[in-house]
């Protein structure tokens, strides 16, 4: 049966520290159709209500986000799957060493997604396929923005 609680735990606050695999769900702001995209620079504030993430600033999702704010978050971790609901926030653009966008989430509820029967006993992975000097600073810049 799944859980259904209105916060993250500590679990998955824990997990979601940054440099995740995380699915991003907005509603498409022409189609009004779902749209995925993927992202990782992602923290989940103690509070376990906030999830901060960064976007480059011309990112579809983040226009999708201003036009319509309810989004989900997906996330293979901790052991399982799970479904973050919440409503968005959109920064203006932060003019650093790339142009961003900061998206603030209020988590709404967060549901164990995973099929019966089912665990997650490996996370996906990955690995940057740029500078490493480039993408050391993008992260340090990044990171610092979302755990403010």
């Amino acid at each position: 049966m799944p859980r259904k609680e209105s916060e993250l735990n500590e679990q998955l606050i824990d997990l979601l520290q940054g440099e995740k695999i995380v699915s991003l769900i907005t509603t498409d702001k022409d189609t009004k159709k779902p749209n995925l995209s993927i992202v990782s620079w992602l923290v989940a504030h103690e509070d376990g209500k906030t999830i901060k993430f960064a976007l480059g600033h011309k990112a579809e999702s983040a226009f999708n986000i201003q036009e319509n704010p309810n989004l989900i978050l997906g996330v293979v971790g901790a052991g399982s799957c799970y479904s973050i609901n919440g409503k968005g926030s959109v920064s203006e653009v932060i003019d650093k060493t790339m142009k961003y966008r900061v998206v603030t989430v209020e988590v709404e509820s967060v549901e164990d997604v995973i099929f019966y029967g089912g665990k997650i006993t490996q996370e996906p992975d990955y690995v940057k396929t740029y500078d490493e000097e480039l993408a050391k600073k993008l992260d340090e810049e990044v990171y610092a923005l979302l755990k403010s």
